[in-house]
């Protein structure tokens, strides 16, 4: 059939058809005594092939190979498809970032939240893993376990919240600060031996239920309902009134915002239910820290 025949029977152009024949995908079986490009019975559904893997995004080296039968046509759509996947995801970062910079006019900040998201995943990781690194080096810790289990981990479609939220924590894992600060606190973990026992658990929950209701209420450290529930919750526990400021040391040593603040983040990021604000139970710690002082 001649090339204006071809055209009609699959919908394409003379001027398409060219180009597929320039570039190989579509070869003339033949020329007419005037010179006219002829093809076979073939033509119109190799034309069509053509077509559809040029929709779907198929470059025509990959056409060629597939029509040379060097390339099952199943493997050259499971690659492409794998590619498609890639660039899908990094459409959704990008319009993520976009939204979450909506009602910012710092360009920096911008520039900033695209360099941090369109990490590779393992980039991502390595940011969590470097910072577990400079804090507990290559000691087992079991904080350092609970860290590494819950690192933060973008979704492939995040919201504009969780990419404002994983730049926070990113930012906060390289904060030279946080890292020394949370050195100091692993570092003192190890020197006070082996994790707390189920009693000294059960004194922790009830700080929140004892405490909390008086710190929530503005209730004076050193009043005597403070005295009240120092006293209740040292009954539950192993810890002798002496060694009040000693509690209340420890009890400073690890109670920082920026930790809480962190798993707030991760929980963001993660996608986890939202539980109790890390600073109202950080409030609730530092009160009974100041009532354990005032009553030393």
């Amino acid at each position: 059939m001649m090339i204006g025949q071809l055209a009609a029977s699959t919908g394409l152009s003379v001027r398409t058809l060219r180009f597929y024949a320039d570039a190989g995908v579509l070869p003339a079986q033949g020329r007419s005594p005037a010179g006219y490009r002829l093809y076979g019975p073939d033509a119109v559904a190799r034309a069509r092939l053509v077509r559809t893997l040029r929709e779907l995004g198929v470059g025509l080296d990959d056409i060629r190979r597939v029509l040379g039968a060097e390339a099952s046509l199943q493997d050259i759509a499971a690659r492409h498809a794998q590619a498609l996947d890639a660039q899908i995801r990094l459409l959704r970062l990008q319009r993520a970032v976009l939204r979450a910079f909506v009602g910012s006019t710092d360009p920096e900040e911008l520039e900033r939240m695209t360099d941090l998201t369109t990490l590779t995943a393992e980039q991502r990781r390595r940011i969590v893993d470097d910072y577990l690194d400079a804090v507990f080096g290559d000691d087992p810790d079991t904080v350092a376990d609970r860290l590494s289990m819950g690192a933060p981990d973008l979704p492939d479609d995040p919201t504009p919240e969780q990419i404002a939220a994983w730049v926070e924590v990113a930012e906060l894992l390289r904060d030279p600060d946080f890292i020394a600060t949370s050195r100091r606190m692993a570092q003192r973990a190890r020197a006070e031996g082996p994790q707390p026992d189920v009693a000294q658990f059960e004194v922790g929950k009830a700080v929140g239920t004892l405490a909390g209701p008086a710190a929530r209420a503005g209730a004076d450290p050193a009043s005597a309902q403070a005295r009240a529930i120092v006293e209740r919750l040292e009954a539950l526990g192993p810890t002798p009134a002496e060694d009040r400021n000693r509690v209340a040391d420890r009890i400073e040593a690890f109670t920082d915002r920026r930790i809480g603040r962190y798993w707030t983040l991760v929980g963001i990021v993660n996608g986890w239910e939202p539980s109790q604000a890390p600073d109202d139970i950080i409030d609730v710690w530092e009160w009974y820290a100041r009532a354990l002082r005032a009553h030393a």
